[in-house]
């Protein structure tokens, strides 16, 4: 149960941005439908990460170390949901 709280707090700073990020861009191209918020989300999510915790904080890994996740653990968990929820928004 801790490891899932830790992971929230982790994707806290991450799903919001995307999604409102990925709603967006699906308005802006002018055709919104769940394919487009899909991959809009696939695209932006890892961005997210990385500009959150790669460029602006850094330090942060060393918290979700303590915790065992690893950064490639973190990178890899989020690259597959960004495909989970591209799959999900596929089959809409």
């Amino acid at each position: 149960m801790k490891e899932f709280k830790i992971l929230w707090i982790f994707y806290r700073k991450l799903i919001i941005p995307t999604f409102l990020f990925s709603v967006m861009l699906a308005l802006a191209l002018g055709v919104f439908n769940p394919s487009v918020f899909g991959f809009s989300f696939l695209f932006i999510l890892p961005l997210m990460q990385y500009f959150i915790y790669e460029v602006r904080f850094p330090d942060e890994y060393v918290f979700y170390a303590n915790f065992g996740f690893s950064r490639k653990f973190l990178w890899i968990f989020t690259v597959g949901f960004a495909f989970f929820i591209k799959a999900l928004s596929g089959f809409l």
